[in-house]
């Protein structure tokens, strides 16, 4: 009895480290997919391959067409984002900007995400270190490393400022890190910028803090049905989040 019992939690234990090694695996190597990359003056190319990105890349890998023996590097600096889909479901297609951050100990400066909440003020990206076109569904996935105590690596937060040369880290996981330092960033407005201070403000209130931040300038709020990247266009953002709440 006793030696099946230790067969089996081997077997289980096995079986963990191979899913494990697995899904590590996953987010290592390249992902190519059809999409067109947008440059910051306004030009944009099309490609039968265009890489994936991966934070921490500050380049694109790229072949304008599949029968091409080399791969064109482009530089992510001159890139405002791109837009890909899986070749199964050219209609789903998924937009990803380029974010250049300080440095922080967490990650390094350079990061790719989607906008999730913003104003005339700021936007808010959402960046995560790898992602995945699933070639069931055509959807994204988030790829993270993974140990035996669950999902290492953060999903991060960035807020930028069209006069700042870099974005700013502001949340990890959905909530505030150095929440001194974050509050600095809204002190025009005493009342958020006690409530990130204090701990009471979170991801979800995010749309709402960026309106208030913004004044009486109206919301930069044009989402579209076909992604497009020549507007800072907010994907899926909080609507008027409300104070306080962490759902």
């Amino acid at each position: 009895m006793n030696k099946r019992c230790v067969l089996f939690a081997i077997l289980l234990c096995c079986m963990s480290l191979h899913a494990q090694f697995f899904s590590n695996f996953q987010v290592m190597i390249p992902h190519y997919y059809p999409g067109e990359v947008y440059f910051i003056d306004g030009s944009h190319e099309a490609y039968d391959e265009v890489e994936l990105p991966r934070g921490g890349k500050s380049e694109l890998s790229v072949k304008k067409n599949k029968e091409d023996k080399k791969r064109e590097t482009i530089e992510a600096a001159n890139i405002k984002g791109i837009k890909i889909w899986h070749e199964k479901f050219p209609d789903k297609e998924h937009v990803f900007y380029y974010v250049f951050a300080e440095k922080s100990s967490m990650q390094g400066e350079h990061h790719w995400g989607v906008p999730v909440a913003g104003s005339n003020w700021g936007v808010l990206y959402e960046c995560d270190l790898n992602y995945l076109v699933d070639k069931k569904t055509g959807d994204v996935k988030i790829l993270k490393y993974t140990s035996t105590y669950g999902p290492t690596t953060p999903t991060l937060y960035y807020l930028k400022r069209p006069e700042w040369q870099a974005a700013k880290l502001l949340l990890a996981n959905g909530r505030f890190v150095k929440r001194k330092k974050a509050a600095e960033l809204f002190a025009e407005k005493p009342a958020i910028s006690e409530k990130v201070k204090e701990g009471k403000m979170f991801l979800s209130d995010m749309q709402y803090i960026l309106d208030e931040m913004a004044g009486d300038v109206k919301t930069k709020n044009d989402t579209i049905e076909t992604p497009s990247i020549q507007e800072e266009t907010i994907i899926n953002p909080n609507q008027n989040g409300v104070v306080g709440d962490d759902e």
